[in-house]
């Protein structure tokens, strides 16, 4: 098992709008003159603000939303924040770093790193720091339309379990452990979740390339499912800018399409292949969240290989 651990420093930013936070990643794509062109946000958080980060309206995302809340209790403008789902919403709050405290329908659930809490279709959420700093990621999804209770995942007991998959066994630099957070042992109506952390710097996750999208002639149709990647990044070299390469290729297409991913930055990976490669010197982690096409079918399994790559796990 590959241990959770802090990586990258915690980095905010000032407000923004939903539309600023629209990057727009290019990719060259081998035999092509034009630049493919990807879905990128810049994740950073706000101190004592929940801020919009991936909405309907500044992505192609049909189902799934994505925010982040930063509390600092010493910093200026501190204050519980409230956040009310809607009546066909359903959320995951993960904590990134710190510890947080989520009252939802007065009872309370105090969160430390890695931690996650569900919560269902129109409920409200008052969420504290539970100490020097709460640093959570709220993934949404809506259009969902069966009431599940109140969830609570400590990742520790997930350590250790199933739901801790030992991935990449057959090559090194892909070894890793994908931590299943809110599975089959969760009840929801579209989301799955989870964080992932190598084994050593310049590796590779989400090996081998893999598809679940919705289109291509390779598209999983009602079974697709579409998804967020949240990236942090750090380097063992001072002053180095530490990056991912995200492959960004279709299904069909014989070769790879890579697109630089820089620390905190989020991105849409429904429409191609899934692997990233890091920088020998680069360590990363990433969290994602899947949100399933078919309200209830939430099996993350179901995916399509890169052909020839199908032994690779």
């Amino acid at each position: 098992m590959v241990p959770p651990r802090d990586i990258g420093p915690f980095v905010t930013t000032e407000p923004t709008s939903p539309e600023r936070r629209r990057l727009t990643g290019r990719a060259v794509v081998p035999g092509q003159e034009a630049l493919r062109t990807v879905e990128l946000f810049d994740a950073r958080p706000v101190v004592n603000r929940r801020e919009a980060i991936i909405t309907g309206e500044n992505s192609s995302f049909r189902y799934l939303r994505f925010a982040r809340i930063a509390l600092v209790p010493e910093a200026p403008g501190y204050r519980p924040i409230t956040v009310q789902l809607g009546d066909t919403e359903e959320a995951v709050f993960y904590v990134n770093r710190g510890r947080a405290r989520l009252m939802v329908a007065r009872q309370a659930y105090v969160l430390g790193k890695g931690d996650v809490l569900y919560v269902g279709l129109g409920q409200h959420v008052t969420v504290e720091a539970d100490g020097p700093l709460a640093d959570i990621s709220e993934f949404r999804a809506i259009d969902c339309h069966t009431a599940y209770p109140v969830q609570l995942v400590r990742h520790a007991e997930i350590e250790g379990t199933p739901l801790a998959a030992d991935l990449g066994r057959k090559r090194p630099m892909t070894q890793r452990t994908v931590y299943k957070l809110v599975d089959q042992n969760v009840q929801a109506c579209r989301l799955l979740f989870g964080d992932t952390y190598l084994a050593q710097p310049g590796g590779v996750g989400s090996y081998p390339p893999h598809f679940h999208g919705p289109d291509g002639p390779y598209g999983l149709g009602d079974r697709a499912k579409e998804e967020i990647y949240h990236f942090r990044c750090e380097s063992e070299i001072p002053g180095d800018t530490p990056f991912v390469l995200q492959n960004c290729a279709r299904p069909g297409e014989p070769v790879g399409a890579y697109v630089h991913i820089f620390d905190e930055q989020a991105i849409n990976v429904t429409p191609g292949y899934h692997d990233t490669i890091a920088p020998p010197p680069v360590h990363f982690m990433f969290t994602w969240c899947l949100g399933a096409y078919t309200e209830g079918h939430r099996d993350w399994s179901e995916i399509y290989n890169r052909p020839g790559y199908e032994n690779e796990w």
